[in-house]
């Protein structure tokens, strides 16, 4: 931490710095505010001590100067004739505290390690959201990619609501996420709700909320998405697949802004930012009367088209490459490459599954495969349709007397390759074969793999 002192008692200026160079901080001081400010633009100082009395400027015009123009220093300002008035004064235009002369060491000791320990957390935090920003972003060159990026990043500081349309797996959610990391609302909620995954008889207590004994079953308060929601983002995903009776009931609140929980009376406002995202075309729904109109106009208001993968070819050896570093990095595996011939194969599928479906058979290639170098031969078949003469890698005793045995005994041979490539870890196994836990304990028990665990 870097600390200014600028005072015109030099026996003060020389007290400051002492105590705090002998706490092991980097001290400079000036004797007028022309000169302290001069070191201002030079250097970077995290904390300024700011005299009021100075002989070429007030302190409270110098406290309003820095913190135009040097917003991030804190300031501590120093006074010889305080009042409690002028205190507040120096509080309100933004000093972060206000020490009366003669000056107490220890005091000035306890409030620059409290500066120092909330810079800390600043760092913590601003390094925490760099990752999570690092985390959802979109990955690519490519011409559309370019300019989704831009028009996200032109409009996340806006509190106009985004309608986010595109095939699954394309990344909507990434995009509902960037927007809120780069908004106004950064500090505040992010309350996502999937309005295909929920139940329609229990979507409507998820974001309204409900009261104790609203229907059976509700046996305490519960706090509706709406609510939890209030100045920040709500994201309502698959929005294409809800109910119209549903759909009449949010356009109302969208039009108010305001709502009651199941079985209350109570009215609540809340003030969020609206996102909604779908696979589906909306256009056509409205004209099969599966979609509401008004509500559609309503969403609306900035529309938002994430592209499939098959229109961002460009971008597929950046993905892939990512995917295997990501994949390489998290288990702890040595780095792998991706031959040419194998990348070819990844350019010019169609990935209906889009960037998910490609994360999902990358990680599962790295994982499995015991080579450093990625081949045609660790892919799937799915990657291989339509290409000719190219053989599979399928265990030698495949050609079996019947179908079912010899699809019974392939999969028995891919779990327990799966599984002893990662060490007999089920979950990461289950994630890179694409299954649930309990199905892949049912597939281990019915095979009776464990009998190869070492």
């Amino acid at each position: 931490m870097k600390i200014l002192i600028i005072d015109d008692e030099k026996n003060i200026c020389s007290a400051i710095r002492g105590i705090l160079e002998d706490e092991g901080y980097d001290c400079d001081y000036s004797l007028n505010y022309a000169d302290g400010y001069k070191k201002l633009q030079e250097n970077k100082f995290d904390v300024l001590f700011l005299d009021i009395w100075l002989p070429d400027i007030d302190g409270i015009e110098g406290l309003k100067e820095v913190k135009r123009h040097f917003p991030e220093t804190e300031v501590i300002m120093i006074s010889g004739h305080g009042t409690i008035e002028t205190a507040v004064d120096t509080i309100r235009y933004g000093a972060y505290d206000f020490l009366e002369k003669p000056l107490s060491l220890e005091r000035i000791v306890m409030i620059i390690k409290h500066l120092d320990d909330k810079m800390a957390l600043m760092q913590d935090l601003r390094s925490s959201k760099y990752k999570n920003i690092k985390k959802y972003d979109l990955i690519g060159v490519s011409e559309v990619i370019v300019r989704l990026k831009e028009k996200i990043e032109r409009i996340a500081a806006m509190n106009s609501w985004v309608l986010i349309t595109g095939e699954n797996g394309t990344g909507k959610e990434h995009v509902a996420r960037l927007i809120h990391m780069l908004g106004k609302r950064n500090d505040k909620p992010f309350v996502e709700i999937n309005c295909s995954a929920v139940p329609t008889e229990l979507i409507e207590s998820e974001l309204f909320g409900s009261e104790k004994g609203a229907y059976t079953g509700a046996v305490k308060r519960k706090i509706g998405k709406f609510e939890l929601a209030n100045e920040g983002i709500l994201f309502l995903d698959e929005i294409g697949d809800m109910g119209l009776m549903m759909q009449a009931k949010l356009l109302r609140v969208l039009e108010t802004g305001e709502f009651s929980r199941l079985g209350g009376n109570d009215v609540i406002k809340s003030d969020f930012r609206l996102i909604s995202a779908t696979n589906k075309d909306l256009q056509m729904e409205i004209e099969s009367n599966r979609f509401r109109s008004d509500l559609y106009y309503r969403i609306n208001v900035i529309p938002i088209e994430v592209p499939p993968l098959r229109k961002r070819k460009d971008d597929i050896p950046l993905l892939v490459n990512h995917f295997v570093n990501e994949t390489v990095n998290i288990n702890g595996l040595q780095d792998k490459t991706v031959t040419e011939e194998l990348m070819n194969i990844f350019i010019n599928y169609e990935w209906p599954g889009n960037v998910r479906q490609l994360k999902n058979i990358v990680e599962r290639m790295v994982v499995l495969s015991e080579d450093n170098i990625l081949d045609i031969k660790d892919a799937p078949s799915i990657l291989l349709s339509g290409k000719d003469n190219i053989e599979l890698d399928l265990p030698g005793d495949i050609y079996s007397p019947s179908l079912k045995e010899a699809r019974d005994e392939f999969e028995k041979n891919f779990i327990l390759k799966a599984l002893q490539s990662t060490n007999w870890n089920i979950a990461q196994t289950a994630r890179v074969l694409d299954m649930e836990r309990t199905y892949l304990y049912r597939k281990i028990k019915s095979y009776d793999l464990e009998k190869y665990k070492k």
